[in-house]
């Protein structure tokens, strides 16, 4: 089953704020709107037993062009 990655970040250096989205399963990677890169880093198990991954993602501000990097 795919888990649903939604990435709401702030540019490091113009302040842009940049969205998208990602679905994310067993070897299945697909970026959905802006595109970002994303790397698993991890899961992370809630005390209700639902499991989350855990990554880090580069992305790219359409803006400045300037590669930001964030620990999800």
């Amino acid at each position: 089953m795919a888990e649903k990655i939604r990435l709401k970040v702030k540019c490091h250096a113009c302040g842009n704020i940049m969205e998208g989205s990602a679905k994310y399963g067993k070897g299945q990677y697909v970026p959905e709107g802006l595109d970002f890169k994303f790397v698993a880093t991890g899961r992370h198990v809630d005390q209700a037993g639902k499991a989350k991954v855990r990554g880090d993602v580069e992305i790219t501000c359409p803006h400045c062009e300037t590669r930001n990097r964030y620990e999800i």
